[in-house]
């Protein structure tokens, strides 16, 4: 158990708590909890209860962690050496992060990144190298592969599967059971394998941008209804809806696909 931590630390005398961890004021270490070297946990975080941290971790402020969460272990990618311990993972405030999830160290020089205020729901995994915003929903059971990017305010339902390297854009949906291979737009939502069935109406009235859903449609018109490559379904956007704030995010986020755009089906 580290003597450095403060007092106002809590540690179950069943949890492991390596030497040179930094725990920060008022966190909570329950019981079977395993914290080992090169982790920094930030105040009014608790882990509840059999949550094991691997660093290089940095666990922000007033982060709640269920039982039999792991974080910052080794990347399933069979090429890389699990001796290496890279650039781990750095998560923000204020998330929740319920049984069983898992979230995997980064291969490469970034780290795998969580922001702040995001609800990570049970079974729910990050890979390797992924980048998370914030706001962010996890139902239980999705799957993030390797180097997957999640804008903010985007929902994932339950068992829903994200192929290694894709991008889910701003307040995009996922409905459950659904599986992509390419990215899916700011705003959009799929509802169906491999396919985006229409905008998330609800989502955006929720987030206040209920006088952008008319310039939205007819973003969305340009790109799925008018048999344009996406670079020039881009420079439509662009060039015929230059004033809404949104339209141009989707249209940048449509030049800049590596992966390609997921298909629309009526």
């Amino acid at each position: 158990m580290t003597t450095s931590c403060p007092t106002t630390v809590h540690i179950d005398p069943t949890a492991m708590v390596a030497p040179d961890a930094e725990l920060a004021e008022n966190v909570f270490v329950g019981p079977g909890c395993v914290v080992e070297s090169n982790v920094k946990v930030g105040s009014g975080t608790q882990l509840i209860g059999r949550v094991w941290l691997r660093g290089p971790l940095c666990l922000g402020r007033n982060n709640t962690i269920y039982p039999n969460a792991t974080i910052g272990f080794e990347s399933q990618d069979l090429k890389y050496d699990p001796s290496i311990p890279g650039a781990g993972v750095t998560i923000g405030d204020q998330n929740v992060l319920r049984e069983g999830v898992t979230i995997h160290r980064a291969t490469s020089a970034k780290p795998t990144t969580i922001g702040n205020r995001n609800y990570l729901m049970t079974n729910s995994h990050v890979g390797h190298d992924a980048q998370l915003g914030d706001d962010i929903m996890l139902s239980s059971a999705a799957t993030l592969g390797g180097h997957v990017q999640v804008e903010d305010r985007a929902v994932l339902g339950g068992v829903a599967t994200i192929h290694q390297f894709c991008r889910i854009g701003r307040l995009a949906c996922v409905s459950g059971l659904v599986g992509l291979s390419q990215d899916l737009p700011p705003f959009c939502t799929s509802y169906s394998m491999r396919s985006i069935g229409s905008l998330n109406l609800v989502g955006l009235r929720r987030a206040g941008y209920r006088q952008h859903i008319g310039p939205l449609k007819q973003a969305f018109d340009i790109i799925f209804r008018r048999s344009l490559s996406n670079t020039s379904a881009a420079r439509a956007i662009l060039a015929e809806l230059p004033d809404n704030p949104l339209c141009v995010e989707l249209a940048r986020f449509i030049e800049s696909s590596q992966r390609g755009i997921t298909r629309y089906y009526d």
